[in-house]
């Protein structure tokens, strides 16, 4: 199963700020959906701690590695290590 993203193609500074946007946007959302279940934890259902959990991963793997790749890259760091998942 091939990446998503080319590793050998470097990202735009602009790219990786729209990529950074996107993950606080999406964190907000996260965040009001928490928000939202401990106020109501009987509304609360295996799917809705589910699609957190989604949203959260595809964050990770889909915008916030990338991001972090190209930061990387435009600072000519090594990176800390890798981030692990469940």
């Amino acid at each position: 199963m091939a990446d998503e993203h080319d590793d050998t193609t470097p990202i735009d500074s602009q790219e990786v700020i729209r990529l950074l946007d996107d993950v606080r946007s999406r964190l907000r959302i996260a965040i009001w959906a928490l928000h939202g279940m401990h106020q109501d934890m009987g509304a609360l259902t295996i799917d809705d701690i589910s699609d957190v959990e989604h949203l959260l991963s595809e964050t990770l793997d889909r915008v916030l590695a990338p991001a972090s790749e190209a930061v990387t890259q435009l600072l000519e760091v090594n990176p800390g290590g890798p981030l692990t998942t469940h």
